[in-house]
């Protein structure tokens, strides 16, 4: 078992934030931009790994990925064995752990410190395109903020100036300790997240409660028609899907596209895989129940026709 004085233990960054507020793209940024080696731990909260296969994509060498749910509770004790395997697979400069959305830190801060090890930083990523949605949809949010060393702000293009000073203020009534640090696409310097300066404090006040929330994970190996996908998309957010991320193909291109839908708010982005994954589609939505209930079927609904597949796959018979 590693320790906290054990040299071959580097040091631990937590990345939280609520779903969608950007953590892997922050992730995929550093592992592109640092000069160090860097052992990553992606938990996902659906049983369908998505994040993993976006950071193998950007050159994460050491990874391993925890899925089907919260490192705080059901994934707990495969964080701490992740920890020693990274560790023990070679030298390393620092390990990342990116938690799911819906993690609580203070558990995981708990549970690390229970094996003696201590975080080298917990940093919690807000979406300021997205705060009030986060902060009205669990306490959870709030609770991730609380505890940052560090607090990085992200999709401030999305919003205007004024947006941005009203989340900087409401950031600083749960958290007046922790420096603010604005970032767009991800973009912040690595020497911010991996250096020491957790001062270790936990509040006592905090409980471990998972927000209301549900996954359903949905797989074809079919490709889709975009418009429609799009719009069930849409219709989803609106009837309580807070968040939808995946890796989909539609028969207008050849390659796949990476798909997030955060708080209703929908992008697609061309996405260059050396080989065609199986399936071909693969999606976790989080949110409501009721509103998941339908989500299945109103995803099947968007594979293409047959005849379109079929054009689409004598079109593109070598897929990059």
């Amino acid at each position: 078992m590693l320790t906290r004085n054990d040299p071959a233990l580097p040091p631990i960054t937590l990345i939280s934030g609520f779903l969608g507020s950007g953590k892997t793209t922050l992730l995929r940024r550093l592992l592109a931009r640092a000069d160090r080696r860097i052992g990553v731990i992606v938990n996902e909260f659906g049983a369908i790994g998505i994040d993993g296969a976006l950071l193998e994509q950007s050159g994460a060498g050491q990874l391993i990925e925890l899925s089907g749910g919260c490192v705080c509770c059901v994934a707990g004790s495969d964080v701490i064995v992740a920890i020693e395997t990274l560790a023990n697979s070679g030298p390393l400069d620092a390990i990342a752990i990116e938690t799911s959305g819906l993690a609580e830190p203070g558990a995981i801060v708990r549970q690390l410190r229970a094996v003696d090890i201590s975080l080298d930083a917990l940093v919690t990523l807000v979406s300021t395109a997205d705060y009030e949605q986060a902060l009205a949809a669990t306490p959870l949010t709030a609770r991730q903020i609380r505890l940052a060393d560090l607090i990085v702000l992200t999709h401030g293009d999305l919003v205007d100036g004024q947006t941005i000073q009203h989340v900087i203020a409401r950031v600083r009534e749960i958290n007046q300790r922790a420096p603010l640090v604005p970032a767009i696409y991800g973009e912040v310097a690595p020497d911010l997240i991996f250096s020491p300066r957790s001062d270790g404090r936990l509040p006592s006040e905090l409980s471990h409660q998972h927000a209301e929330f549900h996954a359903l994970n949905w797989q074809a190996d079919l490709p889709l028609r975009r418009s429609t996908l799009e719009q069930t998309l849409r219709d989803l957010a609106a009837k309580g899907i807070f968040r939808a991320k995946g890796i989909i193909y539609c028969t207008d291109l050849p390659w796949a596209d990476e798909v997030h839908l955060v708080a209703g708010r929908l992008r697609l982005s061309a996405l260059r895989f050396v080989q065609q994954p199986t399936p071909l589609c693969r999606l976790v939505l989080i949110g409501d129940a009721q509103a998941l209930a339908e989500a299945s079927a109103a995803l099947d609904a968007c594979i293409d026709s047959a005849e379109r597949i079929a054009q689409w796959r004598a079109r593109y018979a070598e897929i990059e």
